[in-house]
């Protein structure tokens, strides 16, 4: 079990978890967070490499998405503060989680969580050797493209420990990806990478902002009284 799970199963528990970062687990959770960041610098591109080439004859549309996204266009490498892999899957009648599934675990990959609302799966994280990587379902909507987040929010109340809010994302949409190198490895991007980012984090995503937080940029939209179900495995 990679170390990333470990703490999705401690966060789990919203209560637990929230209780145990503030009061007992701060320096611990440093401490994971450090070693996901270590992880994640030794081997982060070679297991980007191991997804391009678990997906480059899928059919599917792919590509490096948020803070992995965010790290390529604008450092040329991960971000510093970064522990994990982000890649958007854009999610079709001809390509569906399943498909995604079944070609990961072909590549040794192994489901860790994923994230279920209004009746259907719409993201889903994988372990391989210590590093998480997290698959954001994108869908098809007219001109745009919309994704859920989702997020545990103190002041609410949920039923379980599972459920989380949930944020509507719309961002413009991607109909082609192309290749960029990083260092010694090729990662798909979208070819309108710099319009996705400016949705996500706002127009001064140029700048570093180690204090960025979750669903703070213009595209994202919280769906008030909606939840999500968080199934970790």
């Amino acid at each position: 079990m990679s170390i990333k799970s470990v703490w999705h199963r401690i966060k789990a528990v919203s209560f637990i978890g929230d209780m145990y970062e503030k009061y007992i687990g701060s320096k611990k959770v440093a401490r994971i967070e450090k070693k996901c960041r270590e992880e994640l610098v030794k081997d982060g591109e070679k297991y980007m490499g191991l997804v391009e080439d678990t997906l480059k004859d899928s059919g599917a549309i792919y590509y490096a998405y948020a803070g992995t996204l965010l790290g390529l266009i604008r450092d040329g490498k991960f971000i510093n503060w970064d522990f994990d892999i982000d890649y958007a899957i854009v999610i079709t009648q001809d390509f569906t989680w399943n498909d995604l599934e079944n070609l990961m675990k072909k590549s040794g990959f192994k489901k860790t969580r994923e994230f279920v609302f209004d009746g259907s799966v719409k993201e889903q994280s994988y372990a391989v050797g210590k590093l998480n990587i997290d698959f954001f379902g994108q869908f098809y909507e007219d001109a745009h493209m919309i994704q859920y987040s989702f997020e545990y929010i103190p002041d609410c109340k949920y039923n379980n420990e599972n459920e989380r809010s949930v944020y509507l994302v719309t961002l413009p949409k991607v109909v082609e990806t192309k290749k960029i190198r990083m260092e010694n490895v090729d990662v798909s991007v979208p070819t309108n990478s710099e319009e996705i980012l400016a949705a996500i984090y706002n127009e001064d995503w140029r700048v570093p902002n180690p204090n960025w937080k979750s669903n703070s940029g213009k595209c994202s939209v919280l769906l008030k009284n909606k939840v999500a179900y968080q199934v970790v495995l």
